[in-house]
């Protein structure tokens, strides 16, 4: 309430140029990403997620918050987001691709994102250690990862 967020100014292809200002979350992880389909922009606040169309001046809709990170991939067709770095989302030009199933308890450590896959360490708080995995960048499939399975796979989506 009445607290600045993160301040965009739009500079749209059509009209003039607008200010949007964006509630941040909790997090310290702010960004602003052209979208996958060309037309909206991705604003990360705080770790909140909101998908603007810069010309209709809408909001198109929000993302779930705690996104800790963003990798933009194939030129720009395709953002990864890290989701409390617990899990991945994808975002193509129609929307989410894929979200993994959790792949650790408290965090990663040690990610690499390419155009073919992402690996890195999620830790488990049943041996306190790290434990790697990896997912394919095309299907969202993982392996690996640091969660019981039947913690892991309640968030996953691997089809539209």
């Amino acid at each position: 309430t009445h607290t600045e967020g993160l301040v965009v100014q739009f500079y749209p292809d059509r009209g003039d140029p607008w200010i949007g200002n964006f509630q941040r979350g909790g997090l310290r992880f702010d960004g602003v990403y052209k979208h996958p389909n060309g037309e909206d922009a991705l604003i990360i606040a705080g770790g909140e997620g909101y998908i603007v169309n810069p010309e209709s001046r809408d909001r198109v809709s929000s993302l779930n918050g705690w996104i800790q990170s963003v990798h933009v991939l194939a030129g720009g067709e395709l953002l990864i987001l890290s989701l409390q770095d617990l899990l991945f989302e994808a975002l193509d030009l129609e929307g989410c691709l894929w979200r993994t199933r959790r792949l650790s308890y408290d965090g990663f450590r040690n990610v690499v994102v390419t155009e073919r896959e992402i690996v890195g360490v999620g830790w488990s708080y049943f041996d306190d250690g790290w434990h790697r995995f990896n997912v394919d960048i095309q299907t969202g499939r993982s392996e690996g990862g640091a969660c019981e399975p039947e913690d892991a796979g309640q968030d996953e989506r691997l089809d539209r």
